[in-house]
């Protein structure tokens, strides 16, 4: 009995650990400005990033070369974009005000993990060019 409830607080810690960690990681990336070539590659306009255009984003993620310090975060929001859009189809089958509210929520935090796959994408594309740079300076 001691056991399971040990493991049920673990698990809870552990989730209310998880979104706080990829929430972070979503407020530092709105803080970050996309650069024009990232919009012309993928068609953004505005300042919002389309929910659909996500995987397409992380596609283009794993393309470029990284520094190596930003996969454990990617994977992260990645994750929570899964469990995002699991809650979303979930709650849509519910017919109510509260639950109509908590919809347009999860749907805007799915924007913004699109918002962090296109800043992840920029971040990745400032390194390759450093890199070119520093290669071709040589």
């Amino acid at each position: 009995m001691i056991a399971s409830l040990i493991l049920v607080v673990s698990i809870a810690f552990f989730v209310q650990f998880f979104v706080f960690y990829t929430r972070s990681l979503i407020a530092a990336s709105c803080k970050h400005a996309l650069s024009e070539s990232v919009r012309e590659i993928t068609g953004i306009t505005g300042q919002r990033v389309q929910t659909a255009q996500f995987a397409r984003l992380l596609q283009l993620v794993e393309l470029c070369p990284g520094p190596g310090n930003d996969e454990m975060g990617i994977r992260a929001v990645r994750a929570y974009f899964g469990v995002l859009s699991l809650a979303k189809s979930w709650l849509t089958r519910i017919p109510s005000a509260a639950i109509s509210k908590a919809t347009a929520w999860a749907e805007g935090e799915r924007a913004s993990c699109a918002y962090f796959a296109a800043t992840a994408l920029d971040q990745r594309m400032a390194y390759s060019r450093a890199l070119l740079s520093h290669g071709t300076a040589s």
